[in-house]
């Protein structure tokens, strides 16, 4: 029998019992009281539902669902919100008295001290160790519909009948392009972007490649049909074509695709909200007639026109060879599409949902996991999606939070990003010249973007539309990388091993980073001077990322900067993958080499990296000799001309290698 048959069987809410036993219950299961927010008085209301603690908690919910079922019965059980509470029934208090008296204006995370149960999590993260005389489990069914102003809101209703004023519309279960039923936007953000739609006439939205633009602009679409009227249009499908230059097929296209003209909808007099995706097409010469109307909107003359105009592209106009003929003064960028936290959250809820209800019953991403993607990805969206994706063909049973975590610091991970990922389109066939390969490696030696370029910069000019780096904002031209990742990928790709040197697996730890201080260049160091006549400490991990290229064991790969796919606040220098659990930090001149020790202590903010073995290489000038050498530390002594170095350890003798 099936473990869902068998827990179907188990949680039956036919089950009869005549006598109810505590300690009777087989030891995976275990049983919680549970109160539907609204019955009162909550003490003879009360009832209890045994589980599996080791199923989700989406399994508890519908059992839940079926036991209630003639309560619940008008509405839907994916509409159910499980609280987890700890309050007493066996004496007064307040929280009890709340529930019986004020249900209705009751916060259950403040007032309760609640937490949400998420539906895609194992019901062990929340329900273990229950006190035996309190309501473990709060039911909270959805709000009754009202009558009064319309909230901002995904469900757009009409404000005095509840119901919509327009065919809603429908997306698929899920989609690589455009919205599906997995997007999620939370009521603030939108109405941040609505706010800013509604107070300017033309708005353009600039983002890289997969951000989400596309399902941004069909969700204003939606919202502002469901208001006035509302049309989304994308101009892709005339990308070369004639009717870029000819007014006629031009109004033509608009009328196939969303079945009125442009010249209809520019005239019209009433409220309306145009949503136009991938206006990088018309840029420069291209629908003169368009950008002529869009002049006379912006114009005085006609602000007696209520139309707002949304224009949603992948370029800066000002990288462009060709540009937009008018200033656009009102933009927003990356910033507005990125997920928050818990956006992100409720994204990998979805979307574990989603999974499980196709035959992944077992496919869980751990909170570490979790952690650790929304740092890789800073909330990008098609990023998210994509790792997401990943992660359920790598890890459908059961998959380990270590494993996971490994995973994500894995060149296997990058190379399936760079081979698939629409964000990464541009590396496949590119080919990097010098000027391409000094800006990259110049941005990765610093610490900390955003940086400061010329959008006449040719490099920058490509870079941004490669979706490699983009803008802060609306009011900031500086400039930083799309997603934290994307320092991580372009690391792996930049510093492949030279064709003259000679692949030569290690079997140690400690051959490794002999063999990768071997390999160094002392010429590429000599020229690479930073302040002071010192070395940058960025210029001696470039280097030496280099060299670990050529000498990591067989099938593993060495990754830079990967704190953060362990969900670490700290960033390790590098980490070799595939069960070695390598971690190397390199640090120049002796400096502060005990904050750097403190990091890998089991409190340090490295703790949560999965380490087998680990590393500190000191390189320092020769002239500052080693009194006391620690144990981990590898101190490396370097000549004036980088051409010698002396190895120093704890209980081990000297090495000297000549570069």
């Amino acid at each position: 029998m099936s473990n869902y048959s068998s827990l179907s069987r188990v949680l039956s809410p036919f089950r009869v019992q005549t006598k109810f036993e505590e300690n009777s219950l087989p030891a995976r299961y275990t049983m919680a009281y549970y109160l539907v927010l609204g019955k009162v008085p909550a003490k003879e209301e009360l009832d209890y539902v045994e589980f599996d603690s080791s199923q989700r908690v989406m399994i508890l919910r519908n059992t839940i669902y079926e036991m209630k079922k003639n309560t619940l019965s008008s509405i839907d059980r994916s509409d159910l919100k499980l609280w987890k509470v700890d309050i007493p029934f066996d004496c007064e208090n307040d929280k009890l008295k709340m529930l019986d008296n004020a249900f209705g204006t009751i916060n259950i995370e403040k007032d309760l001290k609640g937490e949400k149960m998420l539906p895609g999590d194992e019901i062990s993260k929340y329900l273990k160790n229950l006190p035996t005389s309190s309501i473990h489990i709060l039911v909270q069914p959805p709000q009754p519909a009202t009558t009064g102003k319309r909230q901002l809101d995904l469900d757009y209703c009409d404000e005095e009948s509840g119901t919509r004023k327009k065919g809603k519309s429908t997306y698929p279960e899920e989609s690589d392009e455009g919205r599906d039923n997995l997007m999620v936007i939370s009521p603030d953000r939108l109405k941040s972007i609505v706010d800013f739609v509604r107070k300017h006439r033309v708005v353009f939205l600039r983002s890289p490649p997969s951000s989400g633009k596309s399902t941004v602009g069909q969700t204003l679409r939606d919202f502002f049909e469901s208001l006035s009227d509302g049309v989304y249009i994308n101009l892709a499908g005339m990308c070369g074509k004639d009717e870029i230059y000819n007014s006629n097929k031009f109004d033509n296209y608009w009328k196939k695709m969303i079945g009125r003209s442009w010249t209809e909808i520019s005239e019209c007099k009433e409220e309306i909200y145009v949503i136009i995706d991938e206006i990088q097409v018309i840029y420069g010469n291209g629908a003169p007639f368009f950008w002529g109307s869009l002049k006379t909107i912006l114009s005085s003359e006609s602000n007696t026109r209520d139309i707002h105009i949304v224009l949603l592209g992948v370029y800066h106009p000002n990288v462009e060879t060709i540009s937009t003929p008018l200033d656009l003064h009102y933009t927003l960028s990356l910033s507005v599409l990125l997920l928050t936290w818990e956006e992100f959250s409720q994204l990998v809820t979805k979307f574990i949902q989603r999974h499980v209800t196709l035959g992944s019953m077992n496919f869980i991403i751990p909170d570490p996991v979790r952690r650790a993607l929304y740092n890789l990805t800073a909330g990008h969206v098609g990023l998210c999606r994509f790792v997401l994706r990943v992660l359920r063909d790598q890890f459908r049973e059961n998959g380990k939070t270590v494993e996971m975590l490994q995973y994500l610091a894995s060149t296997l991970l990058f190379n399936g990003m760079i081979g698939c990922a629409r964000a990464f389109y541009w590396t496949r066939d590119w080919k990097v010249n010098k000027p391409e390969a000094e800006f990259i490696r110049s941005k990765l030696l610093q610490p900390n973007t955003p940086f400061s370029g010329s959008l006449l910069d040719p490099v920058i000019k490509k870079f941004i539309k490669m979706g490699l780096i983009t803008t802060i904002n609306t009011n900031d031209e500086r400039l930083t990388f799309s997603a934290p990742i994307m320092r991580s990928v372009l690391s792996n790709y930049l510093f492949k091993a030279p064709l003259n040197v000679n692949q030569s697996p290690s079997s140690t730890f400690d051959e490794f980073l002999l063999r990768t201080i071997e390999r160094m260049s002392s010429s590429t160091l000599k020229e690479s001077l930073g302040k002071g006549s010192y070395l940058y400490e960025r210029t001696w991990q470039m280097e030496w990322f280099r060299t670990a290229k050529t000498v990591i064991p067989e099938n593993a790969s060495v990754s830079s900067d990967v704190g953060g796919s362990f969900g670490s606040v700290g960033f390790l220098d590098f980490y070799v993958d595939n069960g070695h659990c390598w971690g190397v930090e390199l640090i120049r001149e002796g400096e502060k080499l005990k904050e750097h020790a403190k990091r890998f202590e089991s409190d340090g903010i490295y703790a949560e990296i999965p380490l087998k073995q680990w590393a500190i290489l000191d390189f320092r000038r020769n002239t500052k000799q080693v009194i006391m050498p620690k144990k981990n530390f590898w101190y490396v002594l370097y000549s004036d001309d980088y051409k010698t170095v002396i190895i120093k350890r704890k209980d081990c003798d000297d090495i000297k290698l000549n570069l």
